[in-house]
């Protein structure tokens, strides 16, 4: 998740982690900022703790990141307008399949890698709007830059709950399937 606040991005450390193991590529002013002290852990521990950036090319390499959320950008979504804006990079991810899938295998070839780095994204991406979701819930909780509003998911009687996913959303029929296998209903005791 990104945040822009005063003229200042605000990055996870989680995101810094994945763009990293990508192999996009990453401005060296931003690369040392966060891995040129020597060795860098990211794990559970630490994985949603911000990073600020202020130098204006560093903000605007970030700005031009669609797959990193933008915190301002869905804060005031309402939890099933998230869930929709999952089920729509879900539809995107299908559609990308599709079209890869009716390619010439000469194509394929070529733009194999390509094609299955965007899937991976548009995966992290989903990934994070189920954590803003819990986030704003309280299921999750993790500090916010200094001056961030968090905004809540107003409290409902609802007895559905996040839980883990146990299958390989890959091998779900539908993304719609995925996403709301993101969400099931509490079984009563």
């Amino acid at each position: 998740m990104k945040i822009l606040k005063d003229n200042k991005m605000y990055v996870q450390k989680n995101d810094m982690a994945y763009l990293n193991s990508s192999g996009l590529s990453i401005p060296a002013s931003i690369f040392m900022q966060v891995f040129g002290k020597g060795i860098t852990i990211i794990d559970d521990s630490n994985r949603y703790e911000f990073i600020e950036f202020s130098k204006p090319e560093d903000i605007e390499f970030f700005k031009g990141i669609d797959w990193i959320v933008d915190y301002n950008e869905v804060k005031d979504l309402t939890e099933e307008q998230l869930i929709e804006l999952g089920q729509s990079i879900g539809d995107a991810k299908n559609e990308k399949i599709y079209k890869f899938n009716i390619m010439p295998v000469e194509n394929r070839r070529q733009q194999y890698e390509q094609v299955t780095m965007d899937l991976e994204l548009m995966d992290f991406k989903i990934f994070t709007i189920r954590d803003i979701i819990m986030l704003k819930r309280g299921q999750l909780s993790f500090p916010l830059p200094k001056g961030v509003e968090l905004v809540l998911s107003p409290t409902t009687e609802s007895s559905e709950e996040l839980v883990e996913i146990k299958e390989n959303p890959k091998k779900e029929t539908g993304v719609k399937k995925f996403i709301k296998s993101i969400f099931r209903k509490k079984q009563d005791n």
